[in-house]
């Protein structure tokens, strides 16, 4: 067993892990990344490197800031890596990596969350519903206190409807957050890995310039237009978090193209990712997501050949 691939993976992990608690905003964003050195250590050296790091990470954890710290991070984080490794080693596709990545912490979330409320008998989205509400009633309060009068009017013109909605999107949003962190994640992996090309790994992923999604996935969207189409609510509201997940995938295959042009006009690294910022905050978005929708038929770099896959 490698120690020292251990010790670096565990050290790495509790940085970017308690980076999130100790650090404003900063932190939250370098904690996403908490699963790339587990991962890392899996593919490189092997699964017991691997999953030692990871339990060694969570026992400190649980040692220095208590078990229910250890416990978010085994879960959460821990999963995470689980599932993009394994799944790395197996050679799965990109897009099959992220989905293991992101679906195992989820999953256990769901198991987790079914046998809290089954046990204390109360609706999960009721619940989520009522705590969205207080929230932002509190919210309008303390912003009336500090005189900040127009956020305090603002927030609570904020209508039930709307806190209805967003309660029953709350899978749709979980998954596509989750997938996406973990699909981050794996192209972290990617990267660290490609840079040291070591004896038994093999990475056969193609960049972000050269990704697409299954072509088969376009019936997922068109299932979702069909269910957003039916007038009746637990149809359109599953239609809805479809929907969330789909925008995320044409997106990503949106910018995907993007990537191809931009690297074929020879724009640098730096440049690239200010415009695709750019591109994804402003109204621009609705241009790219179109663009991945019409890449399923159009094929604009030409990656899929004279015969069509799924």
């Amino acid at each position: 067993m490698n120690y020292r691939s251990i010790l670096i993976a565990l050290t790495q992990t509790m940085g970017l892990y308690l980076a999130g608690f100790l650090i404003p905003v900063l932190g939250q964003v370098v904690a996403l990344f908490t699963p790339v050195p587990v991962a890392t250590a899996y593919v490189r050296y092997g699964r017991r490197e691997g999953v030692s790091a990871l339990l060694a990470s969570c026992a400190v954890i649980a040692v220095l800031a208590g078990w229910q710290l250890g416990a978010v991070l085994f879960f959460s984080f821990g999963l995470m890596a689980l599932g993009l490794a394994e799944a790395m080693k197996r050679g799965l596709k990109a897009e099959y990596v992220a989905l293991a990545g992101g679906m195992l912490p989820v999953l256990a979330a769901v198991l987790a969350v079914s046998y809290y409320f089954t046990h204390i008998g109360k609706n999960p989205v009721v619940v989520i519903e009522n705590y969205l509400a207080k929230s932002m009633a509190e919210s309008a309060r303390l912003y009336t206190s500090i005189g900040l009068r127009e956020m305090a009017t603002m927030i609570n013109s904020i209508s039930p409807s709307f806190i209805h909605y967003l309660a029953r999107l709350v899978p749709g949003i979980v998954v596509t957050t989750s997938v996406m962190q973990a699909a981050c994640c794996f192209g972290v992996v990617r990267f660290l890995l490609l840079r040291k090309k070591e004896a038994g790994i093999s990475l056969s992923y193609p960049s972000l310039a050269e990704w697409h999604s299954p072509d088969s996935w376009v019936w997922g969207l068109i299932a979702c237009l069909t269910l957003l189409a039916i007038p009746q609510e637990t149809l359109r509201l599953t239609g809805l978090n479809l929907a969330i997940l789909c925008i995320a995938v044409y997106t990503t295959q949106g910018v995907a193209v993007v990537e191809h042009y931009f690297r074929k006009a020879k724009i640098h690294f730096a440049v690239r990712s200010i415009l695709h910022t750019m591109i994804l905050i402003l109204p621009s978005v609705a241009f790219v997501i179109a663009l991945g929708i019409v890449d399923v038929w159009a094929d604009f770099r030409k990656l899929r050949g004279p015969v069509q896959q799924t």
